[in-house]
């Protein structure tokens, strides 16, 4: 009775055992599966379609970034400015840990080769007008915030004006989505698309954060292989090399887990 009780008992942890082998085999894939997004093809794609030329047209398909410090002179033409503050902020920190990008907040316009503005759906068309120029002016009907860039020849970043009209923002539940996507979209990345996802250049996706993507395709631009007024000949080889380069360091792996780190986490569900 005793030995076989000693065999059934045997026999149950050996089941046990195999039961929890294949659990931990479940889960294990589980986590090997590769999202669609973070496949070679969709991240390359995924960058062509949103550094290259511009979100309305007429800018050439080359690469363009910042090649010197960031100085960002912020105006609040509204209230709730410490809320602004402390968002912006947020962002600015996670931008600086993923580019390695240099960005400060400066007290003055002159000092400043970026300028932010927490206005009001009222002021935004003459603000625009006299700081962005007419031509932009345009590109309001379409937009709920606004961003624009300028460049130099080279590709090479020199200036740009951010918008968030803070009333017409809130009306549509985008007021950190607007922080988030138009500063980073300055950095060198000004185009939205429906065929990258998840992202917050998609005008579609639920994201207001960046996601795993966004990371990738920040991480991409500031690799020190990537120059600015590369065009897509010459960025096809390098970018090949960089994509390569970051799976190995299992940075396209752990992107997604990195993106629900960031510092504007704390005030959404990322």
């Amino acid at each position: 009775m005793i030995e076989r009780c000693r065999r059934a008992f045997k026999g149950l942890f050996f089941h046990f055992l195999n039961v929890v082998f294949l659990l931990s085999l479940g889960a294990s894939n589980a986590q090997a599966v590769e999202h669609p997004w973070q496949k070679n093809a969709f991240i390359t794609n995924s960058f062509y379609e949103i550094a290259l030329g511009s979100e309305y047209g007429g800018a050439a398909l080359e690469v363009r970034k910042w090649t010197k410090p960031l100085k960002i002179y912020v105006e609040h033409q509204v209230g709730d400015k410490a809320l602004h503050d402390e968002l912006l902020d947020a962002q600015i920190s996670d931008l600086r840990k993923i580019t390695g990008l240099k960005i400060s907040r400066v007290r003055s316009k002159k000092q400043a080769n970026i300028k932010y503005y927490f206005t009001s759906q009222k002021k935004l068309p003459g603000l625009v007008r006299a700081t962005s120029g007419q031509r932009s002016v345009k590109y309001l009907r379409s937009a709920v915030c606004l961003a624009t860039i300028r460049a130099n020849r080279d590709g090479s970043i020199n200036s740009a004006a951010v918008y968030i009209p803070v009333n017409q923002a809130r009306m549509h539940a985008k007021l950190v989505s607007c922080i988030v996507e138009e500063l980073t979209q300055v950095l060198g990345l000004p185009r939205d698309s429906d065929e990258v996802f998840p992202s917050i250049f998609n005008d579609h996706t639920p994201n207001q954060t960046l996601t795993g993507l966004d990371v990738i395709l920040l991480k991409i631009l500031y690799n020190n292989q990537i120059k600015a007024g590369m065009n897509k000949a010459k960025l096809r080889p390098i970018l090949k090399r960089v994509i390569k380069s970051l799976r190995n360091k299992g940075e396209i792996k752990s992107a997604t887990a990195e993106s629900r780190s960031l510092s504007l986490c704390k005030y959404m569900d990322c």
